[in-house]
């Protein structure tokens, strides 16, 4: 059978790779990519590349594929496998670090809009304080007004 044939029969069964995958050291029934984890775990033994997916470049990832391509694999699979695995723990790693950001981004998101509501209320009572200051200076100026108007009034008292 091709490859591509047996391929949609396995996704179809997503259910029983992802019950596959708990038996793989660092995998859990639960993750997003058990179901791809338990395919790959059929074609070739597990390889965890996470410490080294830190550290992944274009020539590193032809540099791998090369060796599996020498090493003359028996079996397609086998190769397909090694090389699924890498890829799969890259992708692993990225979707970690994608989950990691939204998050940080959602918390940014949230001080943001805090900011920008202390910005409002800081704004309202900067112009409450102004009004009020205004007002106090018209009533103040009032005072003065009168009290000159009263002095003036007033007559000057002789010795």
């Amino acid at each position: 059978m091709p490859l591509w044939g047996r391929r949609k029969s396995e996704a179809e069964s997503g259910r029983q790779h992802g019950a596959e995958a708990r038996s793989i050291p660092g995998w859990l029934a639960t993750d997003p990519f058990s179901g791809v984890a338990g395919v790959l775990n059929r074609w070739a033994a597990p390889v965890l590349w996470e410490a080294l997916v830190e550290k992944v470049t274009p020539l590193l990832v032809e540099d791998v594929v090369e060796r599996v391509k020498q090493r003359g694999a028996k079996l397609e699979l086998k190769a397909a496998g090694q090389v699924g695995w890498l890829f799969l723990s890259a992708l692993r790693t990225v979707y970690r670090k994608t989950l990691t950001q939204d998050a940080e981004i959602r918390k940014l998101r949230d001080e943001v809009v805090a900011f920008q509501e202390r910005q409002l209320l800081m704004k309202e009572t900067i112009e409450s304080a102004v009004t009020q200051g205004d007002q106090m200076e018209a009533r103040c100026t009032a005072l003065a007004v009168r009290v000159a108007k009263q002095k003036s009034r007033q007559k000057p008292k002789m010795p």
